[in-house]
């Protein structure tokens, strides 16, 4: 049924084709090109994304600091100093003898005394009858009895007497602090983390892009009708609606499979530092235990044994009688007195010396002790502490501080796209009338492009001649098809000559395209060295010159069929 149909459409076609042969009312001198009016082409640029945009992270490492702390290696305290007693000399007596009594015996006083002794009585006599006598012996007390006082002297002993020559004190004595340690803790290190990226991951596919949606054109048919009754065979071809197939590119394309991540770690793990937690530092610290004191030693006093004379009896005296000195007279007694005649007889008496010795006393004479001067020393002030402040230790430690913690940088990495350019019919074409244009352009012209040995790249030169010849030419002749035709000279192989003329005429159709020239409009033909234009064929000595003709690219209008 297709077949039918494009058949009906060929046949309405051809009609209408062979009614426009030629340009109606043509000028002498003029040329035309016959142009078909071309399927109206935009090139719309498709961007397609051949790469997701992803995030990529860049850590950034923790940041430390080292800081210096100061902690307290020992507690202040105090320290007692000893503030000894103050003694001074002083001086005392000791009774080294005690006073005592002497009796002083007061001897007795001897006195004489003469005293008249009767050695005879008074008597008298008688004449008559004499006085019988007789001698009588009698006692005279010539020295009365007395008591004479023996003093019984005082009973004295050496005895040992300890005297104190320093009294009794007391001296402090310091008992010093008593100091231990102990271990402290403290911030070593601040532990931040450490981040590993995973980074994104990507899967290859392929997109395909049609480029040129699916269309139809007019083509002339290669044989002539066979009824044709023209001697120009080109007058009887027929035109055929072609429908030309889509065109498609294919892209290369990355996808994102999973973009990227990170996992966070910490730098210390308590549970592998054994449940301790990270980062701790010991120092030790002297602490104080128990704080100085004092305790009280008395200091015996100083004695010293001296010999002293101690008085055990006093001094007494007894009492012992002297007894009477008598003396014997004799002294004539009248017996029987007489008894006549009195005559009186005086006494006879005698005088005696007689010795009276008064009794002796005693008198008390005091003995003054005796004592002898010491020395000792007293202490006039006790000794006493001052307490004596013993600042604290310190010392310095360092520690690391975490500033920072380790981060993630996200970068988000643009998508990668390609603009392709696609071809979208703007406007249908179809048969036109022939178009006038510059004889010279239907000819080959000269495109003085200077290619570098062996290369097909266009240089910035080569550009500059393309954009001031041919985009003039394109922009004066729109719809009109152009032919770029490049060509080598003999030297070298066919087969790379060739390649390399039609690489070259690529090269230039390709930037044209970039330009925005539609590509159905261009035709890119590459000769190699078919088309010398002297004699400078393979085997021919030529000069560089010659070669030059050769090497050329050129450029013409043709027929848009």
């Amino acid at each position: 049924m297709k077949k039918i149909i494009l058949l009906g459409l060929s046949l309405i076609v051809a009609s209408v084709t062979f009614a426009q042969d030629l340009p109606t009312n043509p000028e002498p001198g003029k040329c035309y090109v016959r142009c078909v009016t071309p399927d109206i082409w935009v090139n719309q640029d498709v961007t397609v994304q051949v790469s997701p945009a992803y995030k990529k992270l860049s850590v950034v490492p923790a940041q430390y600091t080292t800081e210096t702390i100061t902690v307290d290696s020992k507690q202040a305290a105090q320290k007692l100093e000893v503030i000894p007693a103050q003694y001074s000399t002083e001086s005392f007596s000791v009774v080294t003898k005690e006073a005592s009594q002497r009796l002083v015996k007061v001897p007795s006083e001897v006195t004489t005394d003469n005293e008249v002794v009767t050695t005879s009585e008074a008597s008298y006599s008688l004449r008559v009858v004499p006085a019988v006598y007789e001698n009588r012996t009698f006692e005279v007390v010539t020295q009365p009895a007395y008591q004479k006082v023996e003093i019984v002297p005082a009973v004295y002993e050496t005895r040992d007497v300890t005297i104190t020559v320093k009294e009794p004190s007391q001296r402090l004595e310091v008992i010093p602090a008593e100091w231990g340690t102990e271990t402290l803790t403290y911030k070593k290190r601040e532990y931040g983390s450490t981040i590993k990226t995973i980074p994104a991951s990507f899967t290859s596919d392929i997109e395909t892009v049609e480029v040129k949606p699916v269309t139809a054109r007019w083509e002339m048919s290669d044989t002539p009708a066979a009824e044709c009754a023209s001697s120009d065979p080109n007058d009887c071809r027929y035109w055929c609606y072609k429908g030309v197939p889509a065109e498609y590119t294919t892209v290369s394309i990355q996808r994102l499979a999973s973009d990227a991540s990170f996992v966070r770690t910490s730098d210390c793990d308590q549970a592998s530092n054994g449940g301790a937690e990270c980062g701790q530092g010991t120092y030790t610290r002297t602490v104080l235990v128990k704080p100085s004191t004092t305790r009280v030693i008395d200091i015996p006093g100083e004695t010293k044994t001296i010999k002293t004379t101690v008085m055990v009896t006093p001094p007494t005296t007894r009492v012992v009688t002297v007894p009477e000195v008598r003396k014997t007279i004799t002294k004539k007694v009248m017996v029987t007195p007489p008894t006549t005649e009195r005559i009186e007889i005086p006494a006879v008496t005698s005088t005696v010396k007689k010795t009276i010795i008064s009794n002796e006393t005693t008198r008390v004479e005091e003995i003054p002790s005796q004592s002898t001067t010491y020395k000792k020393t007293v202490m006039t002030t006790p000794p006493s502490t001052r307490a004596i402040d013993i600042p604290g230790q310190s010392k310095t430690l360092k520690v690391t501080k975490l500033v920072s913690d380790a981060r993630v940088d996200e970068v988000t990495v643009p998508a990668v796209t390609k603009t392709v350019t696609k071809e979208v019919l703007q406007t249908k074409g179809g048969l036109t009338t022939w178009k006038e244009v510059e004889c010279a352009l239907v000819e080959y012209q000269a495109l003085p492009i200077n290619w570098n040995l062996g290369s097909a790249t266009l240089t910035a030169d080569a550009k500059r001649i393309i954009d001031t010849r041919l985009m003039p030419v394109l922009a004066a002749n729109p719809g009109v098809k152009l032919e770029i035709a490049s060509h080598t000279d003999s030297r070298g192989g066919d087969t790379s000559n060739q390649d390399l003329s039609e690489r070259r005429a690529q090269a230039v159709v390709a930037y044209l395209q970039d330009k925005g020239i539609n590509s159905s409009l261009l035709v890119a033909n590459g000769f190699g060295e078919r088309r010398l234009k002297n004699r400078c064929a393979d085997g021919v000595s030529c000069t560089e010159r010659e070669h030059a003709v050769n090497r050329r690219t050129e450029f013409r209008l043709i027929n848009n069929n």
